[in-house]
């Protein structure tokens, strides 16, 4: 929000003052809704933030969470459905958000609107937060006279797409959780317990069972600092390594999406996503007569995996011999077979940018489907994992006094 200092005349009396608003039209616009006439202003330059009190905006600390946009698209959508113009939408929303880094875009935003700039062009502005099919949906509609209805359609793409990311993590966060606790407690019997019981062994002076050594060894050697940080190093370089060879290295991401797309239900999982993802996106670019081809470029960033992208471009390329895009799809093994079947459908009867969404319904539903029977395998087996590993580790530490109540025997 900048701040202007402004004289003007109310009822023929000469006043002068300072106005908040985001833009010099817009504080103009402001002051002669409250009765003011012949308004001049000038910005008030503010001090720029040094030091610790300067904005951070790189890294992390510039990016908008994608719930942030969700609920950003929404209030555009719902406002300029009622005929909201689409500045005093922008303006409206930048004072409701509580997010900094949102009011700043926003507020940039609204400033190349007022300069004369397209909405599509004011969001290519800020690529970082969003991306090339928001982008790309926007101008579609903005291109159609329907931008009020793309924008809906964008709601609901994110609003899918929200749903994906949600289905995957509830996945994932139970046995994420239950493997963290079991390494919690493994690491503190190994370093509290053990070294009690060891003491005890010490006493009975006999020769220890193995699975009784190994987890006195274990304990003894987590209990050194230096292999506590050579663990520690040994998993950031290879956590660093894989972050450069991916961002590096092709074959090197090649190789890890085969891998994923061959791993048993997780390959699925992602199949079904990106095919969900995919479908609902050209649908709505079809539908606003963006060309195949444009569509097919901006469908291949649904995914990041290598596969995919390959196998979108080599469709993209052939696209122009005049081949079916059902046949198209059809040869590519990385997409499933229904989908290329249920396309060629929607080329006979015309209306294939009804079939996409159809489609996209299907896969989002066998997506859900997928990531529940995940679910359900997974929480019993890390349950018995969970068990069996705390299990053997107190059967382990008690073998020797078993064994010592033998030899009294």
């Amino acid at each position: 929000m900048k701040k202007f200092k402004y004289k003007a005349k109310l009822k023929g009396k000469k006043q002068k003052g300072e106005v908040d608003a985001e833009t010099i039209v817009l504080a103009k616009q402001k002051l002669r809704a409250d009765g003011y006439r012949d308004v001049v202003l000038t910005e008030i330059k503010q001090k720029k933030k040094t030091g610790l009190n300067a904005e951070i905006t790189w890294g992390p600390f510039g990016s908008i969470p994608s719930k942030e946009i969700l609920i950003f698209t929404k209030k555009i959508s719902t406002m300029m459905r009622a005929g909201l113009p689409i500045v005093e939408a922008m303006v409206l929303v930048s004072s409701q958000t509580s997010n900094a880094n949102m009011k700043r875009v926003t507020g940039q935003m609204i400033e190349k609107l007022n300069s004369g700039s397209s909405l599509s062009a004011s969001f290519k502005e800020h690529k970082r937060h969003f991306d090339s099919v928001y982008l790309n949906m926007v101008e579609a509609g903005e291109i159609s006279g329907k931008l009020d209805t793309f924008l809906d359609r964008l709601v609901e793409m994110l609003e899918k797409q929200a749903a994906i990311k949600s289905g995957i993590k509830s996945a994932m966060f139970y046995p994420v959780t239950l493997v963290v606790i079991t390494l919690s407690i493994s690491y503190f019997m190994l370093t509290n317990v053990v070294p009690t019981f060891q003491e005890m062994y010490e006493g009975l002076g006999a020769e220890l069972p193995g699975p009784t050594q190994a987890i006195v060894d274990a304990s003894n050697w987590i209990q050194n600092g230096r292999n506590v940080l050579g663990i520690i190093g040994t998993v950031s370089a290879v956590w660093l390594t894989n972050k450069l060879l991916h961002k590096f290295v092709r074959g090197y991401r090649k190789l890890k999406s085969i891998i994923a797309l061959r791993l048993p239900l997780v390959g699925d999982i992602i199949v079904k996503a990106t095919v969900a993802r995919m479908s609902l996106l050209m649908a709505n670019l079809l539908a606003a007569g963006v060309s195949v081809i444009d569509t097919l470029e901006v469908a291949k960033t649904v995914s990041t995996n290598v596969q995919f992208l390959d196998a979108t471009a080599r469709i993209k390329q052939k696209i122009t011999t005049g081949a079916p895009l059902s046949t198209l799809f059809g040869n590519e093994k990385v997409f499933p077979i229904a989908l290329s079947q249920l396309m060629a459908v929607g080329e006979r009867t015309g209306n294939m940018d009804e079939m996409l969404s159809s489609i996209a319904k299907y896969y989002e539903e066998e997506f859900t489907a997928v990531v529940d029977g995940l679910s359900t395998i997974i929480e019993p087996l890390m349950i018995v994992f969970v068990g069996l590993m705390i299990g053997v580790m107190v059967v382990a530490l008690y073998l020797p006094i078993f064994s010592a109540g033998d030899a009294i025997r």
